[in-house]
């Protein structure tokens, strides 16, 4: 996990819930410490067996950090990943994994916590980033990879960067986001969680993660009144609206950042064709008999070996993903409502929360890049040879009346290039539109520029070329070495590492929530970006693309709103109870 620069030894943590022996890291040529690391921390109890497709259980309240004989427990080895499907995609030998780092158990649900070392945190504890890894929610790599590795935050800027970084396993792909109405019947036999059970089981791991971090990280020093939650678009989206709207219940998250995405679409519900259909295959293919009732096939398929069910859901045309969950779960069914009405920007004015958000240039050449891919999801890009076929694929994320209404205005007489444009519907729908979208509802709420941090990134380095493929350009999981300095080790030359640093210097400043006018962000309207040019120049600049994709925002709400009224536009002035 970290650089070979670089010297470690074991480091010996005493808390008020035992001790833990982590490895300190310091800089091998001036022997200064780095960061203290601790590694698979368990935050909840294992989800397997009958635990298997329900919501994550809270460790016992007697839980210790120290083994049964109260000495110090080993925390230095890293933990496993969710089981997922490992796509066979080269990105560059940046980004290639370590051969023995993430091995694969769903016994998953794991933390790991980098402390800054050598000095004293400030009054009332260190700021809190807990990062979210992931981009569709069928994989979850891990903050176990050489190119998240955040050692050169601590080793370059760790005047301007002192936070502790946190970040949590979850569930994801089949064992994170299987739904279907077989689940939400089983789940009824959970007395004191009648929704244990109806999908979304990644988001409420990421969730309980959040609630244990808010408990336990003033034991290393953090702040719990300064969490930062955020990375993942998508998934921070949905964790920043559970936190605004769950009833009885302090919020945790003080600020969030969401690279690249947010969220634009309401999903599907957990009893819906789509998730029923993708249970109902899983069964067959694993010999579980149709006309079983509902719980003996649940208890079934939880029997089944998550190796045998990877191989099931390697061939299946399908993704697994969030659902609304309705009353008691993660996602309701007005949630996109609460976000186009301004509702959810009202409710984080209210907390004092800000929003940092913002996406890069080339988002449509990394899709067109994964979908050429060998063993890409779906449907062969190269099979689309029509506007039918442009539809059909376009399914696989969308409604039927989503996916139409994206294919007529998008396109032309003057290109057939069916490929090219799913690659740029996609990218304008998942991110462009999404973010800008996202934001301007922030806004609608009652958020300022001084609540809701823009920024659009345009700048591919030329080091980056030697280790990342050229044709991704700068995209979402390409700017990691941006936000985590992680391009020192990925050939970035002096001026790169000047550019980088006078880019993300102010995220730091976020983090600790320094909000002043001399924060720098530099953003005061709301149709502005703090933008890392081309040429590596940082400027505040009017969104050039703003006023387009706010236009496909609006279409894709109308899409939605025809599709849940039968073609009359809803009423979005106040929001039944949510839960």
């Amino acid at each position: 996990m970290t650089t070979k620069d670089t010297a470690q030894k074991p480091h010996v943590l005493r808390t008020a819930r035992g001790s833990l022996i982590g490895t300190e890291v310091a800089d091998a040529e001036t022997n200064r410490p780095l960061y203290r690391r601790y590694t698979r921390i368990r935050y909840a109890v294992p989800p397997v067996r009958e635990k298997r497709w329900r919501k994550p259980e809270p460790l016992p309240h007697d839980w210790l950090f120290s083994d049964g004989n109260n000495r110090p427990r080993d925390y230095r080895g890293v933990g496993s990943i969710c089981p997922l499907i490992v796509p066979e995609v080269n990105l560059g030998s940046y980004f290639g994994p370590p051969a023995t780092e993430n091995d694969m158990e769903e016994d998953c649900l794991f933390i790991n916590i980098w402390v800054p070392a050598g000095g004293e945190g400030p009054a009332g504890g260190w700021p809190v980033q807990f990062q979210i890894i992931g981009d569709d929610f069928q994989s979850c790599p891990g903050l176990q990879h050489r190119f998240v590795d955040p050692i050169d935050i601590f080793r370059e800027h760790n005047k301007d960067n002192p936070r502790i970084i946190v970040f949590a396993q979850y569930r994801c792909g089949l064992f994170g986001f299987l739904a279907s109405e077989e689940l939400v019947l089983d789940s009824k036999d959970i007395k004191s969680d009648p929704f244990a059970a109806a999908g979304n089981f990644g988001l409420w791991d990421i969730r309980m993660a959040i609630e244990w971090t808010s408990s336990n990280i003033h034991l290393f020093g953090g702040n719990p009144h300064c969490i930062n939650v955020g990375g993942f678009g998508a998934a921070t989206a949905y964790q920043l609206h559970y936190d605004a709207f769950k009833p009885f219940s302090k919020p945790l998250i003080r600020r969030a950042f969401l690279f690249s995405g947010a969220v634009g679409v309401q999903p599907v519900f957990a009893q819906s064709s789509k998730p029923r259909a993708q249970f109902a295959e899983i069964c067959r293919r694993v010999n579980i008999d149709d006309d079983l009732p509902s719980e003996d096939r649940v208890k079934l398929l939880r029997g089944v070996s998550s190796h045998k069910l990877l191989e099931v859901a390697r061939t299946m045309q399908t993704t697994f993903d969030p659902v609304t969950d309705g009353p008691g779960g993660f996602i309701p069914a007005q949630l996109m409502a609460s976000i186009w009405n301004g509702e959810l920007g009202c409710r984080l004015k209210a907390r004092n929360v800000q929003v940092l958000i913002g996406d890069t240039s080339n988002e449509d050449a990394y899709y067109s890049f994964m979908d050429k891919q060998p063993d890409s999801k779906g449907q062969s890009l190269v099979a689309m040879h029509s506007r039918d076929s442009l539809v059909l694929r376009l399914c696989v994320t969308f409604s039927e009346t989503l996916a139409e209404a994206l294919a007529a205005r998008y396109e032309s007489p003057y290109n057939n290039d069916w490929p090219w444009l799913y690659s740029k519907i996609m990218a304008d729908v998942q991110c462009h539109a999404t973010v800008r979208g996202f934001a301007h509802s922030l806004f609608k709420g009652g958020m300022t520029s001084q609540d809701v941090l823009r920024y659009h990134i345009a700048w591919r380095p030329k080091g980056m070329d030697e280790y990342i493929n050229p044709d991704t350009g700068i995209s979402h999981i390409l700017d990691m070495p941006i936000w985590w300095y992680g391009g020192w080790s990925a050939g970035f030359s002096r001026r790169e590492r000047q550019d980088v640093a006078n880019f993300a210097r102010p995220f730091a400043r976020f983090l600790r929530g320094d909000i002043s006018v001399m924060f720098g962000w530099g953003t005061e309207a709301q149709t502005e970006v703090r933008m890392l040019a081309a040429d590596g120049s940082v400027l505040v600049t009017e969104d050039p693309i703003d006023g387009k994709m706010k236009g496909l925002w609006n279409l894709m709400r109308d899409a939605q709103l025809r599709r849940q009224s039968g073609g009359t536009r809803s009423r979005l002035n106040g929001i039944p109870g949510f839960w």
